[in-house]
């Protein structure tokens, strides 16, 4: 497992070079602050080659282009027969992901699949962490 933060975005990966399934749960503001932890992400799976990388963005708060940049980036990093697939996004998200055409290199699902590396892990949220936001300003 490798935990990536900053005070607005969090990012959690749940990869093992021999489980054919990659975890990537994204929270907080996916953002122009977040890139260069995306582009490790993007880089350390790229290596793995996962059959499969789930992006769950249940938790993202925020998006711009950082996050389709972050998506074509692992479509064009893992192997031809490997998935993308970016599960529960929000409605600004899902915004966002149709205006990019995110549809044609990842499939979209409201739900998480009950299969992979992290099944076994208790609950319904594998992740489970939470961004840690900077205080509101006075």
């Amino acid at each position: 497992m490798v935990q990536l933060s900053d005070d607005h975005f969090s990012i959690t990966v749940l990869a093992a070079p021999e489980a054919p399934t990659a975890l990537v749960c994204l929270a907080g503001e996916i953002d122009l602050e977040a890139s260069s932890a995306l582009s490790d992400v993007a880089d350390r799976l790229s290596a793995i080659a996962p059959t499969e990388v789930v992006v769950d963005v249940a938790d993202v708060t925020f998006a711009c282009s950082t996050l389709p940049n972050f998506l074509a980036r692992m479509h064009l990093g893992l192997p031809n027969s490997s998935a993308l697939v970016v599960c529960r996004p929000t409605t600004n998200v899902q915004r966002l992901l149709d205006l990019t055409d995110m549809a044609r290199i990842a499939t979209l699902r409201a739900d998480l699949p009950t299969s992979g590396s992290w099944a076994s892990l208790d609950g319904t949220r594998p992740c489970g962490v939470r961004p840690r936001l900077a205080p509101a300003a006075p």
